[in-house]
């Protein structure tokens, strides 16, 4: 993984998979914990971040991706109280199959990777979580895939 941590400060590289079905988005979250997020994972060294999509999906929930298209790249900063984190991070608007199952959960479910669970979350009840990063929801509520890759810059604190 590009990931590396030098007293209190965490590098890592991210790649995320934007997928959206009938309004609504697919977001995760650690089992303990109340953060949502957008499923992924850290891209490994030798890796492009095309391919950690490709990846990420099949190891956490079986599926193969048969489209995508980058969207945001950011650059992410994170004040933790015990820790800085900077995290530069590649969003891709992901196509699965019409016919794959993950569309037909209604509720939180779990995928292939023990310690998280899923959800879709409908476009017009995103304020309703605790959506990480903070830009998440703002840029989803006006993304325009006709537009270029949109770069995105967010610090934010948390405790």
């Amino acid at each position: 993984m590009i990931s590396f941590q030098t007293g209190t400060n965490k590098f890592q590289c991210r790649a995320a998979s934007i997928l959206f079905h009938k309004n609504r988005i697919l977001f995760q979250r650690q089992s303990q914990d109340d953060l949502w997020f957008i499923p992924g994972g850290r891209v490994e060294f030798d890796e492009s971040a095309d391919y950690t999509i490709d990846r990420e999906m099949q190891e956490e929930f079986g599926v193969t991706v048969l489209d995508k298209k980058m969207i945001w790249i950011v650059e992410n900063f994170v004040s933790f109280p015990d820790m800085q984190v900077h995290e530069i991070g590649f969003f891709f608007l992901v196509t699965l199959s019409e016919d794959e199952p993950i569309y037909s959960n209604d509720t939180e479910f779990k995928g292939l990777e023990d310690g998280f669970v899923n959800k879709w979350i409908h476009l017009d009840h995103l304020e309703n979580y605790k959506i990480v990063p903070e830009f998440v929801v703002p840029e989803l509520k006006c993304l325009d895939m006709n537009n270029g890759i949109k770069h995105v810059i967010n610090r934010s604190v948390r405790s």
